[in-house]
């Protein structure tokens, strides 16, 4: 099963502050300030946390992070130390959580994807509120929430908020013949709902690299060569893909890294994020 992405895996040692819930139609203060369990929609699985910097003003960029789990688990208060490491560098960092696959209504995708969009038009109507602006966004995530990032701005093209993607160990091909090896092959059928035999159209729906073309948004991956979940060798050919299409990309490979990577490969992750992030849409 693919896990989501530990709070460990980033290494960040902050103490959040100015903690409040709820911040729909509220004027904040410009100063540190996180809103927890903020509703963007109607289901109970549509909250985010917002964690927002001081001094902040419509050019402050926005990190929007979508949690791992396989599509079937996970939880928006995995990131917050590296919520809070963003927050003290500047960035508005939003984690957000959306519907997931194998509950009780079973939302497979676009369920997901429809989330991200419906938290992005959120953003975008409180930036008043927040003192930011909706349209400087970068889309991050691990593992299914890495594939989900990738999915959403490649299929979105036209949505000119969001200006980068990032993705650490997302799968960008589930029609992929070696995931069919592993046991996250069922875990794709859970999230397209069907079998790959019955429904081929419905597993590339769920594959990023489906989508790249020359308007695909800049992308950086980070990917451990030793994945048993996903195969590096499907994030290298979309980034070759994305190269071939003139598309802002950089691929940041790790010999013995895993699922997750690993520990000591966390701050260079987050370094690496933030060059991006910045020479990307300064």
């Amino acid at each position: 099963m693919i896990k989501c992405i530990p709070v460990s895996l980033l290494g960040i040692f902050f103490v959040l502050s100015g903690c409040q819930r709820d911040g729909f139609n509220v004027a904040l203060p410009n100063k540190e300030t996180t809103l927890t369990d903020v509703s963007y929609g109607d289901d109970s699985f549509q909250k985010m946390d917002v964690y927002l910097p001081a001094n902040r003003a419509p050019k402050t960029k926005i990190i929007v992070y979508l949690h791992g789990g396989s599509w079937i688990t996970g939880d928006k208060s995995e990131a917050k130390e590296v919520a809070g490491y963003f927050q003290k560098k500047g960035y508005a960092f939003i984690s957000m959580n959306y519907r997931l696959t194998g509950t009780e209504n079973n939302y497979i995708n676009p369920a997901q994807l429809q989330d991200i969009g419906k938290a992005l038009d959120f953003i975008n109507n409180q930036s008043e509120q927040w003192i930011i602006t909706g349209n400087r966004i970068c889309l991050f995530g691990g593992s299914a929430g890495g594939n989900l990032s990738l999915l959403y701005a490649y299929k979105n093209t036209e949505d000119k908020r969001v200006k980068a993607v990032i993705s650490v160990s997302g799968p960008v091909d589930l029609t992929d013949p070696e995931i069919m090896n592993t046991t996250f092959r069922d875990l794709i059928q859970v999230f397209v709902g069907s079998k790959l035999s019955d429904n081929k159209e419905a597993w590339l729906g769920g594959s990023p690299s489906h989508y790249i073309c020359e308007t695909s948004t800049p992308t950086l991956f980070f990917q451990g060569k030793q994945d048993n979940l996903v195969p590096y060798h499907q994030v290298v050919l979309a980034y070759n893909k994305l190269l071939e299409f003139g598309v802002n990309t950089k691929l940041v490979l790790y010999n013995d890294g895993t699922h997750g990577l690993a520990e000591q490969d966390h701050q260079k992750i987050l370094s690496e994020m933030e060059d991006f992030v910045n020479t990307t849409y300064p």
